[in-house]
């Protein structure tokens, strides 16, 4: 019987998410929260069904990590002047503030996880990992 695939990721997930607290929290932010707050920083203007599509979850955690990046001070919503009914979710200043420097430490963290790997190596898991993953889009 082959190694389960799903059990090493799963594995792997919790232990860099616990990594990763270290890394985020000192930008008043949560592990759950950074991947909505850097989606937003890349995709300013776009509407929470979006952010939804985008990061892959249900909309009620949408909802909710948007509510408490907002509490923060970090985003905002806007209502959409082409369509009332929508809003639209933007980094407020403070948020414009602490990216520079949580993606900055966001590169850091990436580059120590892999650092034992080759760029060739680095892209095959990649790649296999993108593969995997396109399986759970359709």
């Amino acid at each position: 019987m082959k190694p389960s695939i799903g059990r090493i990721i799963s594995l792997l997930s919790r232990e860099i998410a616990m990594e990763l607290k270290d890394v985020v929290e000192p930008f008043g932010i949560t592990v759950g929260e950074e991947l909505y707050f850097m989606t937003l920083a890349h995709e300013d203007g776009i509407t929470q069904d979006r952010l939804t599509e985008l990061v892959s979850v249900d909309k009620s955690a949408t909802a909710r990590a948007v509510k408490a990046l907002e509490n923060k001070g970090l985003i905002r919503r806007n209502i959409d002047q082409k369509d009332k009914r929508n809003k639209k979710l933007y980094l407020t200043k403070a948020g414009h503030e602490i990216y520079p420097e949580l993606s900055k430490a966001l590169v850091s963290f990436n580059e120590k996880l892999t650092s034992a790997w080759t760029d060739e190596q680095y892209n095959q898991v990649y790649h296999s990992l993108e593969i995997l993953q396109q399986r759970f889009q359709k």
